[in-house]
């Protein structure tokens, strides 16, 4: 799945270069807010997590953005006739992603656009139980999106996209992430 996230936000980035010659300089900033669908590995289930973002559109097609997920608390119980323990054992799991990333857009009508992002992300996830056993991961590594955009106003959007974090995680949240959110430009 990495491998298809990164040639598709590499082909956004490329399929942008023939309206590159009718982009207009602007600098325009924005923040976001918006729900982060991710699958955990430990629980096997689907969970919304909270997302930030903000960044900075440079013309109609270059920006750079940097976002924030968090990957929120989650617990599972195995039960004592599969550990062995009395009164089985509970395990937790969480952690967040952060990324930087350049972002190309392609604008497809006057409302609609499509874009894809590519940059550095990291990564923490924690693991525990009840017995006493932890772990944790940190990495750093590739970030990259694709997405689309569509304008509600002059100042709000509804954005939705498919981010990848890096490489396959050992626990908690996995590293691809489906999100949709509202993007305030000013």
């Amino acid at each position: 799945m990495k491998a298809l996230t990164f040639a598709l936000a590499a082909a956004t980035l490329v399929a942008g270069t023939a309206a590159h010659a009718q982009q207009s300089t602007t600098f325009k900033p924005y923040i976001g807010a918006g729900v982060a669908s991710t699958s955990n590995r430990d629980t096997d289930g689907r969970h919304a997590d909270a997302k930030i973002f903000g960044g900075v559109d440079f013309s109609n097609n270059l920006g750079v953005e940097a976002g924030y997920v968090n990957f929120s608390s989650r617990d599972r119980q195995y039960s004592e006739a599969l550990t062995g323990i009395p009164g089985g054992v509970k395990t937790t799991t969480k952690g967040y992603g952060a990324y930087v990333a350049a972002k190309y857009t392609v604008p497809i009508t006057d409302r609609f656009s499509a874009y894809g992002k590519l940059g550095l992300a990291h990564s923490q996830r924690k693991w525990n139980n009840d017995i006493g056993y932890s772990a944790t991961e940190n990495d750093n590594d590739v970030y990259a999106g694709v997405g689309a955009q569509y304008k509600l106003n002059d100042t709000l959007s509804l954005v939705g996209e498919y981010e990848n974090y890096g490489k396959r995680k050992d626990f908690g949240a996995r590293a691809g992430v489906w999100s949709a959110g509202l993007k305030v430009g000013f």
